[in-house]
């Protein structure tokens, strides 16, 4: 989650070159210039779908929901506000940018300048919603009140999204302007940890209160509490008797502000409960494979393992990918992955697949199958469809008489392709990585790196590793150990 605000950057949808020497806007070609830039596709038509799949589930993973905004930071380095409405929040001495998860947030000290603020952006005498992911640091203190997300009047805060520490747990709460009357939507659970990322919603309606912690609703109170809150938007801190109190410790990112009450689905879209649902990685079940519409983020679904989303994939794209095709050429209509490395090492896929040998020889589009040789009860192998070669890497798990790639892939994985934090991380990114916390990051299809090895005596296939932080001693496997072969759709 590259997080789920830069999980929008890169990976364009693929798109078809350019005819040279036509003239723009004339209406005619230029005969005297010749056609030397053919018309051709930059991609293999299935990995332009793939691609658009991966596209919206990351659109999912980031939450993208911007009807009704009338704030967004994404705190990914700087206070800009991603909405367009031109509210820049300003961090105080007490706050900084660090980079505790993919995309970085920012982390305040619990001093009097742990805050981030702007001019106020709601109107608090209509409904409105604000949500933000919230992390207490390891060192916070439970018996203390610390506010993520605030608007102030002169002398209290109009709204809190916070920990509370007289509760023990999340809270929203609104308050009257003359500070005489709270009222607390409460999570479930108290909080026991931290240093744990948490999602917080706080919703009001006009009638009354709800808090969602992680996408799920679990407090609500009935108020009908109205006033207008002029005196300014803050993250980190709360207004108190006409000055800044509960400031936070700890790490704030992606806040927004709303200026209406976002219902129950749009708030697990938010917070990336939708895109937990419907991108999974699923073992003995059979696979789900949707492409949607646009304006329907929710109808996008890759509930799938490596083999089926591939599967899926094909029969989406190409007429002759049948259910009868591939059992005449695999013996079953979804081919495990040690089926489809079997088929493209033996010249058995069919008229539709030629094998490639060479790792110097893939291209975008191409399939790599690799066979884990009976070595895990609930898995044949994996497959994987190239994006790009990187070129040649070394330095790390270097052997000798074999020249290392990195592969940028597209693929359908339980745990994504990298770990995030360390120093070779970032040239080699993974769409699905949040964090280096179990649990954190998402998986399903997405967009990753793989490491493929090339003898240097033939040229073909010698060994793979995972990522660019597996290890060399037990991150590798030759194809002795775990066959691999590649086969391009033809």
């Amino acid at each position: 989650m590259t997080s789920r605000r830069g999980l929008l950057g890169g990976a364009a949808l693929v798109g078809m070159g350019a005819v040279a020497g036509m003239a723009v806007g004339a209406g005619t070609a230029a005969a005297d210039e010749p056609l030397d830039t053919p018309f051709t596709p930059v991609a293999a038509p299935h990995l332009a779908e793939a691609e658009q799949l991966v596209r919206y589930q990351r659109l999912l993973a980031a939450g993208y929901l911007p009807t009704g905004l009338a704030g967004h930071w994404p705190l990914d380095g700087s206070g800009a506000d991603r909405s367009g409405l031109e509210h820049p929040v300003t961090p105080g001495s007490g706050a900084s940018w660090t980079s505790l998860r993919a995309g970085g947030e920012l982390s305040f000290d619990g001093t009097s300048g742990a805050y981030a603020a702007t001019a106020s952006v709601l109107d608090t005498t209509a409904p409105f919603t604000v949500t933000a992911w919230v992390r207490l640091a390891d060192d916070a203190v439970l018996t203390t009140m610390y506010t993520a997300v605030s608007q102030d009047g002169g002398s209290a805060s109009r709204f809190l999204l916070q920990y509370d520490d007289a509760a023990g747990t999340w809270a929203f709460k609104v308050r009257s302007e003359d500070q005489s009357t709270k009222v607390s939507a409460l999570a479930a659970a108290p909080v026991t940890t931290t240093g744990v990322w948490t999602h917080l919603a706080g919703v009001w309606d006009g009638t009354r209160v709800q808090l969602y912690v992680n996408g799920i609703l679990e407090g609500s109170a009935d108020t009908t509490l109205s006033w207008a809150a002029p005196q300014g938007f803050s993250i980190g801190r709360a207004r108190w008797d006409g000055g800044y109190v509960n400031r936070f410790t700890g790490a704030i990112d992606d806040v927004r502000a709303y200026g209406r009450a976002l219902d129950t689905d749009e708030i697990a879209l938010v917070s990336g409960r939708t895109a937990r649902a419907n991108n999974v990685y699923l073992m003995d079940t059979s696979a789900t494979v949707t492409w949607g519409r646009p304006d329907e983020l929710a109808g996008w679904v890759a509930r799938a393992r490596c083999s089926s989303f591939v599967t899926a994939l094909l029969k989406h794209t190409y007429g002759w990918a049948t259910d009868a095709y591939f059992v005449q050429y695999f013996q079953e209509k979804g081919p495990e992955a040690a089926d489809y490395c079997s088929a493209f090492r033996n010249g058995t896929a069919g008229p539709r697949f030629r094998r490639i040998r060479k790792v110097t020889e893939l291209l975008p589009g191409d399939l790599i199958a690799v066979d884990y040789n009976g070595q895990d009860a609930e898995n044949t192998g994996h497959i994987v469809m190239v994006r790009e070669v990187k070129g040649v890497f070394s330095g790390v798990a270097d052997f000798t008489g074999e020249t290392q790639y990195a592969v940028e892939i597209v693929d359908c994985t339980s745990d994504p392709h990298g770990v995030y934090g360390l120093s070779n991380y970032p040239r080699y990114p993974d769409t699905r990585m949040v964090g280096n916390v179990d649990g954190e990051s998402f998986q399903g299809v997405g967009i990753g790196h793989m490491m493929f090895y090339a003898s240097d005596a033939t040229g073909e296939f010698s060994r793979y590793r995972w990522s660019v932080n597996s290890s060399a001693s037990s991150g590798t496997h030759t194809v002795d150990d775990r066959p691999v072969a590649a086969a391009r759709i033809v």
